[in-house]
């Protein structure tokens, strides 16, 4: 069977059984409150094992529906890719689960002909460092920490922390001075290869990169979550339950395994009372994870600066602050640390209005030139839709302006002004357009290696709405 095909069976699999379970009754699901949900034991259990671990659902699905240790990317990047929360535009990009528990996997670099970053991620989104030197290339053997078995000549040996890690590879598609990088990306990426050591001895050429039909990434995840968390929370707990019993959940610390034993308990015992009847502590459970979910997703809309822009300084770097970290992986997953990227995300005008193509026809967002953000990479603007944070469909199949946007037009005071819009305004450059839909959108300003203004406290320009429809 194919990659693509037995991605596609697995994750049919998955979204069948999601799917009956969500037709349980809604007593079984616990959809009443008692009045004194809140104060209870069972309520606050379950709110607390659902913030602290919730990156871990998305990262489950993600690793069930695929393949590990493949190295797999996108045929092309578009509207329907939804199995990552806020994918990008700007990136050419291969990815892969690492699981190391059959020995070491061997990672080939091509030396590249642009500029690319390598992410390596734990379950909850930490940013993991390694010795693989950046833009650097070659062929690395993926090992295990204290591995000492024998390797090829000439391989780099780079320790893994955990099991189980997720690879991002990302190929810039124009310079930083807007040169076409494009085929050289694409052509970067595809000579990417990953192969267990037993396969790389037999053929050092094993392990390309699989490209994959956007049909296969179309799971919406962050849907997913969202639906299985509000609607059927005890169906969510049981998925997220088995990802925390998983051998391939770590960093798992004392305190985790503590929390995770004692929701455990208290859930095992809920479902006892609800199978007599008794569906007073699956009720509360429930309703602690509904309280989660909401303040996950209010701790995120709510972390504003004063032009109403929503970031966080510890991306990928999150510790024990475990609201901010499921927050995050609620909109921006696999994030890069703040040292590699920052990001800027918005959900309504300046005036707190959400933004939405049905109410105003023009939105501009306007950086003055000592405003436009320094990177050594790029900037970009994107824009997205609900509830899954994807692109926005439009003829264009325009998805982002950009720094290195061919032919972005700058004022003569060295300002430059997008216009975000279904339709280009007229007047508007085409390249300064950033198409919205007619209805409800956000927008991500991220700056790939910041510096100069962006390297410290950075507030983008405030997002302006024009022509009231």
């Amino acid at each position: 069977m194919s990659l693509g095909k037995c991605v596609k069976k697995r994750w049919l699999t998955l979204v069948t059984a999601a799917l009956v379970l969500c037709a349980m009754p809604a007593s079984a699901q616990g959809t009443a409150r008692p009045a004194a949900a809140a104060g209870s034991h069972a309520y606050s259990i379950a709110r607390a094992y659902v913030i602290r671990f919730y990156p871990r659902f998305l990262t489950y699905f993600q690793q069930s529906v695929g393949q590990s240790n493949r190295m797999v990317g996108p045929a092309r990047v578009g509207p329907k890719l939804g199995i990552v929360v806020a994918t990008n535009d700007d990136t050419i990009y291969g990815q892969f689960y690492l699981d190391l528990s059959e020995g070491p996997e061997i990672l080939t670099i091509p030396k590249p002909n642009t500029t690319y970053s390598l992410a390596s991620i734990d379950v909850w989104g930490n940013v993991l460092q390694t010795n693989i030197p950046s833009g650097g290339y070659g062929t690395y053997a993926l090992v295990a920490r204290g591995y000492n078995g024998p390797l090829p000549p000439n391989v780099t040996k780079v320790e893994v922390p955990y099991r189980l890690t997720f690879w991002l590879i990302r190929a810039d598609k124009y310079s930083a001075t807007g040169q076409n990088l494009i085929a050289a990306a694409r052509e970067f990426r595809d000579s990417l290869h990953l192969a267990s050591l037993h396969d790389y001895i037999q053929n050092p050429q094993s392990g390309k990169t699989q490209l994959l039909p956007l049909a296969v990434l179309a799971p919406r995840m962050k849907a997913i979550a969202d639906e299985q968390a509000t609607t059927s929370p005890t169906q969510f707990l049981r998925f997220l339950q088995q990802g925390m019993g998983s051998p391939t959940t770590q960093p798992f610390s004392g305190s985790d395994r503590r929390l995770a034993r004692s929701f455990n308990g208290v859930f095992a015992a809920a479902n006892r009372a609800a199978a007599h009847g008794d569906y007073g502590r699956i009720s509360q459970i429930a309703q602690g994870t509904r309280d989660a979910h909401a303040l996950i997703v209010d701790h995120w809309l709510s972390h504003l600066d004063s032009n109403r822009w929503i970031h966080f300084d510890n991306m990928g770097a999150w510790g024990t602050a475990y609201l901010d970290r499921a927050s995050a992986n609620e909109y921006i997953q696999f994030g890069n640390n703040a040292a590699a990227a920052k990001y800027y995300d918005a959900f309504t005008d300046h005036d707190g209005i959400p933004l939405d193509g049905s109410v105003i026809s023009d939105y501009q967002l306007t950086f003055s030139k000592s405003q436009i953000p320094d990177a050594k990479r790029f900037w970009s603007l994107t824009a997205y839709i609900p509830p899954a944070v994807e692109l926005v469909p439009n003829r264009a199949r325009k998805y982002a302006v950009a720094s290195y946007t061919p032919r972005l037009k700058t004022k003569r005071d060295g300002s430059v002004t997008i216009y975000i819009a279904p339709k280009r305004p007229p007047g508007a450059p085409r390249a300064n357009w950033l198409p919205v839909p007619r209805g409800p959108f956000s927008l991500l300003l991220r700056v790939y290696g910041p510096t100069g203004n962006t390297s410290g406290t950075y507030l983008p320009p405030p997002i302006k709405a024009y022509g009231r429809l």
